[in-house]
């Protein structure tokens, strides 16, 4: 289930992160969010790539080393959900 699309808003904090990307998808069983704050709105599209990248190759669990060097001064990240919602969990 890929991430069909992300929102870009313009927050209008001072001196802050200016922009936010969000993606969440919801349906029976299965969920999965997506946030990102940035400096610039071109820092919050870098994200949604590497999502959007890291869903068609698998590689979702490697998320977070995946992100570029120096990306803590420029982005803040997020992300939850049901990472693999085929396997049934231990009952």
């Amino acid at each position: 289930m890929l991430v069909r699309q992300f929102w870009f808003k313009r927050n209008n904090d001072k001196g802050g992160f200016g922009w936010t990307a969000h993606s969440e998808i919801e349906r029976p069983g299965s969920y999965r969010g997506f946030t990102a704050v940035g400096k610039a709105l071109a820092d919050v599209k870098e994200f949604a790539a590497l999502v959007r990248w890291c869903e068609r190759t698998g590689s979702l669990e490697r998320l977070s080393e995946m992100h570029p060097p120096g990306f803590e001064g420029r982005m803040q990240t997020t992300w939850g959900g049901d990472w693999y919602p085929h396997k049934r969990s231990p009952q």
